[in-house]
């Protein structure tokens, strides 16, 4: 964004100092077009939903990803014949969302994990630990939730930023 908009800035300075009259209607029209193409907002709809949502949008540099549960991609089934499988899905469904953007797991800032019972925290933290680089783990919120869709175990989304 600081690129753009310093780019903005220093095209309005060569106009003004090229003495080319620019009118002040002009000079707005151009600063909210490249404002607007900075903060443009993507839907990223390449992924098998339950509902009527996009797995992320994109919005400039940032990426919001939806909760991501173990459906696997292929068959549209849930993929929980133990916690850690379902776990492992529900990471590479991320992971996968990320990648169609243009991001990856590196790029992750902030994820929040929904489990339906806490006992499987320590299960899903050592699976989870393994998606991410040790030294750079993403900001995280845990919390225990009486359901989740499809009766899935556990559902991650994601805060992604790219430079």
């Amino acid at each position: 964004m600081k690129n753009t908009v310093l780019a903005v800035l220093i095209f309005i300075s060569s106009i003004v100092m090229q003495g080319c009259q620019t009118n002040e209607q002009r000079t707005r029209e151009i600063v909210k077009e490249e404002l607007s193409n900075v903060f443009k907002r993507t839907a990223i709809l390449d992924a098998h939903v339950v509902g009527p949502y996009s797995p992320a949008q994109q919005l400039g540099n940032f990426l919001f990803t939806s909760g991501q549960i173990a459906i696997n991609q292929e068959t549209g089934k849930l993929e929980n014949a133990d916690f850690e499988t379902e776990t492992r899905q529900v990471l590479e469904n991320l992971m996968s969302v990320l990648r169609k953007a243009g991001f990856d797991s590196s790029d992750v800032i902030a994820t929040t994990v929904y489990l339906t019972d806490m006992k499987d925290y320590g299960k899903m933290n050592a699976i989870y630990g393994g998606y991410f680089t040790e030294g750079n783990y993403p900001a995280r919120t845990t919390i225990q939730v009486s359901a989740l869709p499809r009766g899935a175990r556990i559902e991650i989304s994601a805060i992604a930023y790219k430079m």
